[in-house]
């Protein structure tokens, strides 16, 4: 990755960056929400392990839950099977709950005049520790006037075919916020079992 194109560095050497401990149960509560608008709680339920039963049904938003939970999570939204499509409205949705109130925030702090798709990835490493804890972060690389790379390493869940297809979602509606449309396509290529990668493009 060029270094003269890096809008957003690592907050530290890549290879100093840890892994999360704890994932913000915000995004769990929110995601899980998708699931019971379609329909999917039940089967979901039969694929979770019982020992997280307890944890994921009584948890609330706004706290904080060990990434071994998150994990247990969307592995088991992994077995769902669901289809791409699926997979990235429901991310659209999550990131609509988790970054709107954040990303409105923002564009009032910075006024209306100028604001891009750019001023929404680039608070991408202030967004990850509001949903992750311990480790990790985000770079952002322009790539074009309208087209970007973001990295987000150090979650814990990249592993997950599931969240990284959720992911493009997410991006997808934070950069929307800005912009008419947006597309975000994992590069598969550049991603590792602790490292997701994704190409996004506006118009």
């Amino acid at each position: 990755m060029p270094s003269e194109d890096i809008v957003v560095p690592f907050r530290v050497p890549e290879h100093k960056l840890g892994r999360a401990t704890q994932v913000r149960t915000t995004l769990l509560v929110s995601s899980l929400q998708s699931l019971r608008k379609r329909g999917h709680l039940e089967r979901y339920l039969g694929h979770l392990p019982s020992e997280h039963h307890e944890a994921i049904q009584s948890m609330i938003a706004g706290q904080w839950t060990s990434i071994a939970v998150g994990r247990a999570h969307y592995q088991a939204c992994e077995t769902l099977g669901l289809t791409q499509l699926e997979m990235n409205a429901i991310g659209r949705e999550v990131g609509d709950r988790i970054e709107g109130t954040f990303l409105a925030l923002i564009v009032r702090m910075a006024g209306s005049a100028g604001v891009t798709p750019w001023t929404a990835l680039e608070q991408m490493p202030r967004l990850y520790e509001r949903i992750f804890r311990g480790g990790g972060g985000g770079c952002l690389i322009r790539r074009g006037p309208k087209d970007a790379r973001a990295q987000m390493t150090g979650c814990g869940l990249a592993d997950i075919p599931y969240f990284v297809a959720a992911i493009t979602g997410v991006f997808e509606i934070g950069a929307e916020l800005f912009c008419k449309k947006a597309y975000a396509r994992v590069v598969v290529d550049s991603c590792t079992s602790n490292s997701v990668v994704l190409d996004i493009a506006w118009a």
